[in-house]
């Protein structure tokens, strides 16, 4: 659904009113900083265009969009990065995209491609890319995300439109309800804590993450951005090793948004994993 991105009120709009007005694009430039919902959109858009209950919005709960929720969708494809080397290479280019494009969609009114992050591709993928971004076939849609589009080619660049994506703003997410922040606020710095805390510190936190019903990803988006304000402070200090680890703590973070964002995840059960991540850190 359009409506679980938060803190990107801009962007959503800007897809709101291009479905409104029959304007969308065969291709979208996704970009934005480090822990900007790039992806969580990408699916948001894909699940608003095939939905089957509202059109343009997603219900995220008729066929389609739990599909595409689970990552079962046959229609809704994510390239990810992939190997030591975190690149997207090019047989899965060739195999996930350009052999699907000769036939239409199995399913869907519009079939999705999401390229995670568009700079992880092999150059010999960029370019295979490219020659479909050339001549897209009907009902297809590409949506590249990267926190980094000056290092795209340019002609990959002219062929989609840009959308660019603000920081979030945990507050603003939150809106005008006090309480729900202050909760948000005080469940995220118990999440920064458990990486140095011990057991104490740890005892119940997955549960009462789970228990703030709605809030579990905007806790972790407010645990990254304060570990991102951790690393800075300690980069600035001269404190590299402590630097290095809590960029390593947010990045680990970040990572389990989606999950709970898009894909549903078990709260409780995510932030148990997440808590076992870091502190092995």
């Amino acid at each position: 659904m359009l409506s679980s991105v938060h803190g990107q009120d801009r962007v959503i709009a800007l897809l709101r009113r291009a479905f409104e007005r029959s304007r969308m694009p065969h291709a979208y430039l996704f970009s934005g900083p480090r822990g900007a919902p790039l992806l969580d959109t990408a699916l948001a858009l894909a699940g608003a265009l095939n939905c089957q209950t509202t059109p343009g919005e997603g219900c995220g709960q008729c066929v389609s969009c739990e599909k595409i929720a689970g990552g079962i969708h046959p229609d809704v494809v994510t390239l990810v990065r992939e190997g030591a080397g975190q690149i997207v290479p090019i047989e899965n280019v060739r195999n996930q995209v350009i052999a699907r494009l000769g036939l239409p969609p199995h399913e869907a009114e519009v079939r999705v491609f999401i390229i995670e992050e568009a700079t992880a591709m092999a150059p010999p993928a960029a370019n295979a890319l490219l020659k479909t971004l050339e001549e897209p076939p009907a009902r297809t849609m590409f949506v590249l995300c990267t926190t980094a589009p000056e290092q795209l080619l340019p002609t990959i660049r002219s062929r989609c439109q840009r959308v660019r994506f603000g920081a979030v703003d945990v507050a603003a997410a939150t809106g005008d309800d006090a309480a729900r922040a202050a909760r948000v606020a005080g469940l995220a710095e118990d999440l920064v804590r458990a990486v140095d805390g011990g057991d104490d510190t740890r005892l119940g936190l997955a549960s009462r993450v789970a228990e703030a019903k709605g809030d579990p990803q905007l806790v972790v988006l407010a645990a990254a951005q304060r570990l991102h304000g951790r690393a800075s402070a300690a980069a600035t200090a001269g404190d590299l090793d402590a630097a290095r680890r809590s960029a390593r703590a947010a990045e680990r973070v970040l990572a389990w948004h989606t999950p709970l964002a898009i894909h549903h995840a078990n709260p409780a059960l995510a932030i148990e994993a997440l808590i076992g991540e870091l502190v092995r850190l």
